[in-house]
């Protein structure tokens, strides 16, 4: 699953829930899918941020010779 479609997916979750399309025993499933989708995008963003760093470290290096 891309980054996109977990963004995606989270905001179904959401919708789902927010408009009551769920039952009470549904909610417990859905919640536990949301933080794990949380947990991954979270990863996912944060390699993303290290590696946006890295690219401007090497950047200013590159432009300091």
């Amino acid at each position: 699953m891309t980054l996109e479609q977990k963004l995606l997916r989270l905001q179904e979750i959401q919708q789902l829930i927010d408009q009551k399309k769920v039952t009470l025993s549904d909610i417990v499933p859905l919640l536990e899918e949301a933080y794990s989708l949380k947990s991954e995008i979270e990863k996912e963003l944060k390699k993303m941020e290290n590696r946006l760093i890295e690219l401007s470290k090497q950047d200013e290096e590159e432009s300091q010779d």
